[in-house]
Parts: C-alpha cells; sequence; structure tokens
C-alpha cells in the first residue's frame, strides 16, 4: 500500500505537467519536437531512435541541459511508463505522445512534449504462375502462415513481362513473418521470409515485397471472386 501511495504522490507532478503541455504554447506543432521511426507490421513499437533511448532523444530536445530526464507515454488512459509503449504493436501509421520532464540539477523542471511518429510497412507477396495453366485463364493459391490462411485467384497478367503469358496473384497487407504459398490442386509449394533477414532473423521493415514464381500444368478454372482471408488477425 505504501509503495502505492509513493508511486502516486510521484505520479502528480507529472501529471499536472502533462495536463500543462496540452494547453502550453509549447505544444503546438509548430514546436513540437518529432521523432519518426518505421517498423514491420507485427512488431512492437521499438523504444530508440536513431539507436538511441527514447529518454537520450529527450534529453537532445532540452539542448543537452544537466539533469535528470524522466519521460512518460501519454496513452488514452493516462500517463504510462515506456515500456507499455513498447508493448504495442501498431496496425496502422500512429502518432504518440510523449510527456518529458527535465529536472535539474541545481533546481526547477522543464517540460516538453515529443511527437513519436511510427510508420508501419505491410507485406506483399506476387505471384507469378507459368505453364499449361495460363491457357486455363485463372489458378487458386493459398498462404499460410503468422495463424492466417490466404485465398487468392491468380488472373492473367494484363502487362506480361517480355511478351510471357502468366498469371499472377497478391497477397497484400501482411505482417512479417515466414509463409507457405502452395499452388491449389497441385504439388508446387514455395516457402517465403518476409521482412526478415537472412544471416539473423533480425526484421526488416523495407524487405516487405517478395516475388515466388510457379510453373504449374493445367489448373481447374477456380473462380473465387478474388481474394479472401480466414484466421486470426497478426
Amino acid at each position: 500500500m505504501q509503495a502505492n501511495i509513493k508511486r502516486l504522490i510521484r505520479l502528480l507532478p507529472l501529471a499536472a505537467c502533462a495536463a500543462l503541455l496540452y494547453i502550453s504554447p509549447r505544444s503546438s506543432a509548430a514546436e513540437t519536437v518529432w521523432l519518426r521511426e518505421t517498423l514491420f507490421l507485427g512488431e512492437a513499437v521499438p523504444l530508440r531512435v536513431n539507436g538511441l533511448p527514447l529518454e537520450e532523444q529527450a534529453a537532445m530536445a532540452f539542448g543537452d541541459e544537466p539533469g535528470r530526464v524522466e519521460c512518460w507515454w501519454m496513452s488514452p488512459e493516462g500517463l504510462k511508463d515506456l515500456a507499455e509503449l513498447g508493448r504495442q504493436r501498431p496496425r496502422q501509421e500512429t502518432d504518440y505522445k510523449i510527456a518529458a520532464v527535465l529536472h535539474r540539477e541545481g533546481g526547477g523542471d522543464s517540460q516538453l512534449e515529443l511527437t513519436y511518429n511510427v510508420r508501419v510497412e505491410t507485406g506483399t507477396i506476387r505471384v507469378r504462375a507459368e505453364g499449361p495453366c495460363v491457357g486455363a485463364g485463372a489458378a487458386l493459391f493459398q498462404l499460410e502462415g503468422r495463424g492466417l490462411c490466404l485465398y487468392a485467384q491468380a488472373s492473367p497478367d494484363p502487362d506480361p513481362q517480355g511478351g510471357v503469358q502468366c498469371l499472377v496473384a497478391e497477397f497484400t497487407g501482411l505482417p512479417f513473418g515466414t509463409y507457405t504459398v502452395t499452388a491449389v490442386g497441385q504439388e508446387e509449394q514455395e516457402v517465403c521470409r518476409l521482412g526478415l533477414c537472412d544471416e539473423n532473423d533480425t526484421v526488416d521493415p523495407f524487405r516487405s515485397s517478395e516475388i515466388l514464381r510457379f510453373t504449374l500444368g493445367e489448373t481447374p478454372n477456380v473462380a473465387v471472386g478474388g481474394s479472401f482471408r480466414l484466421g486470426a488477425d497478426a
């Protein structure tokens, strides 16, 4: 109980600072400090920008003035630790507000607001199928991975590369991960690592597109009316 009371007392000045940030001229768009980062869909919000922790980024925003800097995520439910921000997994571009307080060594506090813009990159897997299947005019492909099962119908490429006729399909809006793409009704199957570096499995938001090539025999003309998704969201 005493620990909770002490924590509440410690948060009260910060809550007041956060309220002032919303109504202070410092919170205007022109004077807000902006931080920007890009992640791959499925990743948690990184607590580092350009290799520096958010607290150090805030210290730089104060002009490296001597003192101790505290930062809090200004969530819709109120001030929360940055660790809670690091558990967020945004599905689209999001601006997160961060309240920063500088406790000067000689006494006195200063406050500022940082806007942390997190851009979300999504993955795309393109399928190109050649062979007798082209004469059938359509082929069905299944994608599995990350708890998802997606289907997409491949149709004739309206602008074939080098004049070679083929069927094309796309799976879009994918989180990072490993996926298996199968030609329904045939044995052809390809495994695709999307957004993952081959060297160490780290996530790279700029490895967001892959092309898979299939050579298929004749395939029944399956018409599913485009693509659809089954399974849990990432």
